[in-house]
């Protein structure tokens, strides 16, 4: 009986020890410099908290769009999604107050839903007083436009403003396994199950 909970106990104590919390596996010491943010965004908002949808896994923002900052969109609203929600807590998810004012750094995830995702977790969301920052370092990439961009300025150019993925842009936590402190609970659970089962 000792044999068959062994390698059990030795995978749990594996994932324990090789899982990294969540900040540490998604985001590194770059992310929260600006010219880091902005090269790693497909667009830059700012905008007002205006509602706010909680569910089991993930939270929706809505977001009243007050001026694009950079790839801008036709629409007065778009969706934000965090991965955290009424029984799950992501450690490095921005976090957002009905009514607040914020500057956001964002990736598409369904743009023509108007769905994003803060880009590299809270460091990508900023208070407004940050813009004349943003707008600099916009102006250093050679990504600011005096006038704001139109969906038609964006057809004619035919380019949408998405980045090129970079090595060492931050992983998406979906495609990286074991790496959410859920799964450090599970596995040390399941180490003294296993144990107070021998005895």
């Amino acid at each position: 009986m000792k044999l068959m909970y062994s390698p059990l106990i030795l995978f749990a104590l594996i994932l324990l020890f090789l899982a990294p919390g969540p900040a540490a596996a998604e985001l590194i010491q770059e992310s929260a410099e600006i010219p880091y943010q902005i090269s790693n965004s497909d667009r830059i908002v700012i905008g007002t908290v205006s509602d706010i949808q909680e569910h089991y896994d993930h939270t929706i923002f809505t977001i009243t769009v007050e001026e694009w900052l950079y790839n801008s969109l036709p629409t007065e609203t778009i969706k934000v999604r965090t991965e955290t929600g009424r029984n799950v807590w992501t450690e490095d998810q921005a976090e957002f107050t009905l009514k607040e004012s914020v500057l956001l750094m964002l990736r598409d995830e369904e743009p023509d839903k108007q769905l994003f995702s803060v880009s590299v977790g809270f460091p990508g969301k900023h208070p407004v007083s940050d813009r004349d920052a943003v707008i600099e370092e916009l102006k250093v990439q050679e990504k600011w436009q005096e006038k704001k961009q139109t969906e038609n300025e964006t057809n004619k150019t035919g380019t949408t403003g998405k980045q090129p993925v970079d090595s060492n842009s931050p992983s998406d936590p979906e495609s990286t396994p074991f790496t959410g402190i859920l799964w450090v609970v599970v596995a040390v659970i399941g180490a003294f199950v296993c144990t107070g089962k021998k005895k």
